[in-house]
């Protein structure tokens, strides 16, 4: 569960900072600093990836089974 709440803040935390800038900006009358939400938006995403590859619990040598119909029932997939 983790997981998916740090990749939805990388996902979801460019555009928050986005429209917080704009908010302050409205005050201040500049430019859009776009140069640094794209730089924070890939600092952000190099940092998932990093995260996901040294925590990941799965290692590489392990098999995938999809799931699969046995008997009329569904049986969920495995990682073996």
């Amino acid at each position: 569960m983790i997981k998916k709440i740090i990749l939805l803040l990388a996902i979801i935390s460019p555009f928050v900072g986005y429209y917080f800038t704009i908010y302050l900006l409205k005050f201040e009358k500049k430019k859009i600093p776009v140069l640094k939400l794209s730089i924070l938006s890939l600092v952000l995403l190099v940092s998932t990836l990093i995260f996901f590859r040294y925590f990941s619990h799965i290692s590489p040598d392990t098999k995938y089974y999809p799931p699969k119909v046995e008997d009329g029932k569904v049986v969920p997939a495995e990682n073996k």
